[in-house]
């Protein structure tokens, strides 16, 4: 099961009521949960989604009100695109989706956690202001070199490398 951590932002967005909100739940999946917030990027509002464990990050822009129904979608195939350009096998990728076939919001537990995802949301648009915003950015490679910064939270270690010790080996 998959459980989206939202900020108040993202409550407030998503248009959810405390009643909507699971309880926090220990993750049963291979990565653990996400956190997810939202900012507007060059006039574009944009979702960053965050591992809680391994800090691997990635965002969505474009974002519609049409869009916030389909945002379990949206994730997984956002989430599946990174790994595979990180050189995941399908076959890992697939199992990572069938474990997260469920989807539930809770709120947010953590504010290291908030405080690295304010961090990174900071990275994402110096990254894309400095490259001509999003028309003109490779968002996949700023997407990778923000993954790629060491993080004091996981031991000075990066995301992507800590993501892909977390994965299984292909079998």
């Amino acid at each position: 099961m998959l459980q989206l951590r939202c900020t108040g932002k993202i409550q407030k967005e998503f248009k959810l009521k405390p009643s909507e909100l699971s309880e926090i739940l220990e993750p049963d999946s291979t990565l653990g949960n996400w956190y997810i917030n939202i900012s507007i990027i060059d006039r574009r509002k944009t979702l960053l989604f965050m591992n809680e464990k391994t800090l691997l990050s990635f965002i969505v822009y474009g974002i519609k009100k049409s869009n916030i129904g389909h945002i379990h979608e949206i994730f997984l195939k956002s989430l599946g695109q990174l790994l595979l350009i990180e050189g995941v096998n399908f076959t890992v990728i697939n199992k990572l989706n069938n474990e997260y076939c469920n989807l539930e919001y809770t709120k947010t537990n953590s504010k290291n956690l908030l405080g690295n995802m304010n961090d990174l949301m900071h990275l994402y648009k110096h990254f894309i202001y400095s490259n001509g915003g999003f028309k003109h950015c490779d968002l996949d490679e700023i997407i990778k070199k923000t993954n790629r910064i060491p993080k004091k939270n996981i031991a000075w270690s990066d995301s992507i490398n800590l993501t892909k010790k977390s994965l299984p080996s292909k079998k």
